[in-house]
């Protein structure tokens, strides 16, 4: 996933294909909780416009893309789709500012510096954005619904599916023991 600098300003197009992002997801907990039963992680699309100022390269455009994740609380498969708008710009090796450079200017360009990623040489590797993009979009716990009910304490059931029927109040263990008195 390269663009040539020569071939600037233009229009492309990149297909993340499912061995790309199965690659990228497979060590996520929630990628790793569909054990032997994870089919296809998903697949992307990357749709991105490029323009040439001097040695800066700027980049607009959009990810979309489908990851299949397990739901964080009953560990059920959903389908997890994200599309996010894209700013970037990319400066040659060595001009990208670090982030101790960072910390010491001025705070309205901390956000710039963000979205901005070093190229070398005569074209830019978009693999390393692709790839943080991707993976910071993907939610630390997706569920698979708003309102899941996850799974039982003490029989594993999937409460989302039916009650069953287990006493899950949980006591105090300090107060245990008084549960035992009789009064």
């Amino acid at each position: 996933m390269k663009v040539p600098l020569k071939e600037l300003p233009g229009h492309w197009s990149f297909n993340l294909d499912v061995d790309y992002v199965d690659s990228l997801v497979a060590e996520l907990p929630m990628r790793a909780a569909l054990g032997s039963d994870a089919g296809e992680a998903g697949s992307g699309t990357a749709e991105l416009d490029f323009y040439k100022e001097g040695e800066m390269v700027f980049a607009r455009g959009e990810l979309s893309a489908s990851v299949e994740l397990a739901c964080s609380r009953c560990l059920e498969r959903l389908d997890y789709k994200f599309s996010e708008s894209l700013t970037l710009t990319y400066l040659p090796e060595g001009q990208v500012p670090s982030e101790e450079e960072d910390e010491e200017g001025d705070e309205d360009q901390s956000s710039e510096v963000e979205d901005t990623y070093a190229y070398e040489g005569e074209e830019i590797n978009l693999e390393p954005m692709l790839r943080e993009r991707l993976l910071l979009a993907i939610p630390y716990a997706p569920l698979c619904k708003d309102d899941c009910l996850g799974l039982c304490t003490a029989c594993g059931a999937n409460l989302n599916d039916s009650e069953c029927g287990c006493d899950r109040k949980v006591i105090d263990p300090r107060l245990a023991a008084l549960k035992n008195i009789k009064v």
